[in-house]
């Protein structure tokens, strides 16, 4: 077996009767029955054939999901995990794109989005022993933005995963004793941190319910109440969490990562006793490669920290040459970790994984390109001074503009599209060029039933004619700069918020409920939006989506929600 799986077995002998996943109030299994489960998965994909090639894992998170994903492996088939809240259209290009033989499902039914996909149901079956699968074999598919419109799959290899699982745990100091929150969606390879740090230490991973996975009260309740002593998450994400660290005595360590992380939005959570860490890595480096274990809330810039072991870091300049300590460069990580490319796309592969000179050997070694600005500090750490071409990155999540901008001209009205980051609001801008004055609320419907939520531009602007540079491109440096109009069209009248609810929007906006009908216009983004939905949900008992919201980003839409529910 490969050192992955053999990770399964090994932590269930060491501790058979210890809890190895919680899934408050549906299951909570021990590490002898994951083990055993976990088996059974992989002797069903054994026995329908679809045990090779890449399988979806259409499995909600919990246990389910967790043997899934564990059974895959164990199996020598290719798990791509995924996020079931993403619109149709996106899983279905997914799917195609990284050619699945099969899908998981709770009852064995075919998704939707794809009836014609061979389905496996995820109930456990008994067999003998288990295939060996290799080290190089590959374990998961995660899927990037994509700069020419479709999504990348990332290859990660049984080996990369394995070493990073060896790493990560001893370099942010998690041990056997810690319960590990399991909040991260499927689609992003943070969820990894989570299962391979239980995985490599015999900690148990706890699975957030869906109302506790975005920033509010209910997340709260679920770190208070399941006592969580560990957590990864993004910055933003913590900082619009409502609760200071003192509400929460047992959580002892918060990995932040996904994006570059500014001390002063997260007021009280630098508390006695409790740790917040830094990490940075790219999904095409394993996941991290850098931490920073316990970063000072005084720190500007905050450091991404320290390679973890096996990690080479080279920092180039434009000319491919080594620059001194202190001066910024492009970061490029070779040694362990490091993804196979990506899956059906050599070109770009070619791309992003070189050939390069490391300077402290003088060997020729294979590195990861990443875009990243960054500079080595004396003391061996390394801060991130920003991206050297015109991929977004937006809480926590990677977004090339093609894809936004692919998916707005699929749209028959719109003949040019640009999408840029506004750094003042920390939102995504789309810039559309169409000649039949199309609405910025029509495309923002056309653009939420193919992209993921946080991919939605916040602000839109709809123009006969896009700025072009002398060579006739769209000018990206021009409208950078430029302040979209606002979405709501001249005259639209603005609702009247109630209590609770004009607070909400006050915390998510940052302007008064509401400055503007239009949440977006108004300063809101995605994270702002979930946040906003969760206490809405909960406290109305109402049930409206961030799809429907999307669609309707109006403080009109809240009122009507709320009126429907009474």
């Amino acid at each position: 077996m490969s050192a992955l799986t053999r990770l399964i077995t090994t932590t269930a002998e060491a501790r058979p009767d210890a809890v190895a996943v919680d899934n408050p109030g549906v299951a909570s299994w021990t590490w002898a029955r994951l083990d055993a489960e976990t088996h059974g998965v992989a002797a069903a994909l054994l026995d329908t054939g679809f045990a090779e090639g890449p399988l979806l894992l259409a499995v909600a998170p919990g246990t389910g999901w967790v043997t899934a994903l564990l059974g895959a492996w164990r199996a020598g088939a290719v798990a791509v995990p995924f996020d079931a809240g993403h619109p149709p259209a996106r899983l279905a290009r997914l799917a195609a794109g990284c050619r699945a033989r099969a899908v998981i499902t709770p009852d064995g039914t075919s998704p939707h989005w794809a009836p014609a996909l061979p389905a496996v149901a995820a109930g456990a079956r008994s067999c003998g022993d288990l295939p060996r699968v290799p080290d190089e074999a590959t374990a998961c598919l995660f899927h990037t933005s994509g700069s020419t419109g479709t999504p990348k799959p990332v290859v990660l290899s049984h080996r990369a995963l394995a070493e990073r699982a060896r790493e990560m745990p001893t370099a942010a100091g998690l041990t056997q004793s810690d319960r590990i929150a399991q909040l991260t969606s499927p689609a992003f390879d943070a969820v990894l941190w989570e299962v391979l740090c239980a995985l490599a230490t015999g900690a148990t991973l706890v699975t957030a319910p869906a109302a506790a996975r975005t920033p509010g009260p209910a997340l709260v309740r679920f770190l208070a109440e399941q006592r969580i002593t560990a957590l990864t998450c993004t910055p933003s994400q913590l900082a619009a969490t409502p609760a200071p660290a003192s509400a929460l005595p047992d959580l002892r360590l918060v990995v932040l990562g996904g994006e570059a992380l500014h001390v002063r939005p997260l007021g009280a959570w630098f508390a006695p006793g409790l740790r917040i860490a830094n990490a940075y890595g790219p999904t095409e480096a394993g996941i991290e490669a850098f931490l920073a274990p316990d970063i000072d809330p005084h720190a500007d810039p905050v450091p991404i920290g320290r390679p973890l072991p096996g990690v080479v870091p080279i920092v180039l300049d434009p000319e491919g040459q080594p620059v001194p300590d202190g001066e910024a460069g492009e970061l490029h990580l070779a040694g362990t970790g490091l993804a196979d490319g990506y899956l059906h796309r050599p070109e770009e592969s070619a791309a992003a994984f070189l050939t390069v000179t490391d300077p402290a050997t003088g060997r020729a070694v294979r590195a990861y390109r990443t875009g990243d600005r960054v500079r080595r500090l004396a003391d061996g750490q390394y801060t991130f001074l920003g991206r050297t071409d015109h991929q977004l990155n937006l809480r926590g999540v990677r977004f090339e503009p093609g894809e936004i901008e692919a998916r707005a001209l699929d749209h028959p009205e719109v003949l040019a599209a640009c999408a840029v980051l506004d750094p003042d609001r920390q939102q995504i801008a789309l810039h559309a060029e169409t000649a039949t004055g199309l609405a910025p609320a029509a495309l923002r419907c056309h653009l939420a039933e193919h992209l993921p939520p946080a991919a939605v531009p916040a602000r839109i602007t709809c123009r006969p004619r896009l700025p072009r540079t002398a060579s006739g491109k769209i000018d990206r440096r021009t409208l950078a700069t430029e302040p979209p109009e606002s979405d709501s069209p001249p005259g639209t009248a603005h609702a009247v918020l109630p209590e609770p609810l004009a607070t909400w929007w006050h915390d998510a906006t940052g302007t008064p409920a509401p400055d503007s009908g239009d949440f977006y216009a108004a300063g809101g983004d995605s994270l702002g939006a979930l946040a906003l939905l969760a206490r809405l949900n909960e406290h109305y008992d109402t049930d409206l989506t961030i799809a429907q919201f999307a669609a309707d980003p109006t403080a009109t839409n809240l009122l009507r929600t709320i009126r429907r529910s009474r």
